[in-house]
């Protein structure tokens, strides 16, 4: 079974959705490329900083099982723990418990996972490493709060 696949499809069904719902900012011009992930596309080719672009759906699925540890996610505690170290427990509480989520933002996803590592998976999908962290920073949240559905994560220590 492939929880993160179907969740990854529902979170990011949603996030297009609120995408297309949510009223222009302020009266000032459309911008051609805002801050919120675009799923479609590639990541290859895409034309922002150097040649980077937007991760793609596609993208997305490859990181996030990736960084959750396959279909079943089976890297959960892992990654809560992740956060839970850098001082983002009461964050990550919000996400697994039912209620609204805290949000995190795209420096302190950068604490977590490091330059190093999110270096590494932008470099290999040809995107920008900036507008990763802010994408992760806008999904990892909902994937985890999808991924405990009782309020509860099992094996967490």
């Amino acid at each position: 079974m492939d929880i993160l696949s179907e969740i990854l499809k529902q979170v990011l069904e949603g996030a297009a959705q609120q995408q297309q719902q949510a009223p222009a900012p302020q009266q000032r011009a459309p911008q051609p490329q805002q801050r919120a992930p675009q799923p479609q596309g590639g990541g290859q080719g895409g034309a922002q900083g150097g040649g980077q672009g937007m991760p793609s759906a596609n993208d997305l699925q490859d990181i996030f099982t990736q960084i959750f540890g396959g279909g079943s996610a089976q890297k959960l505690p892992e990654v809560v723990k992740q956060f839970e170290d850098k001082g983002l427990r009461d964050q990550v509480d919000s996400w697994v418990r039912t209620g609204p989520n805290k949000p995190v933002d795209r420096k302190q996803i950068e604490d977590v996972f490091g330059s190093r590592e999110l270096d590494e998976i932008a470099g290999k999908r040809n995107i920008d490493r900036d507008q990763l962290a802010e994408v992760l920073s806008r999904y990892i949240p909902k994937i985890i709060d999808e991924l405990t559905p009782t309020g509860q994560m099992q094996a967490r220590r």
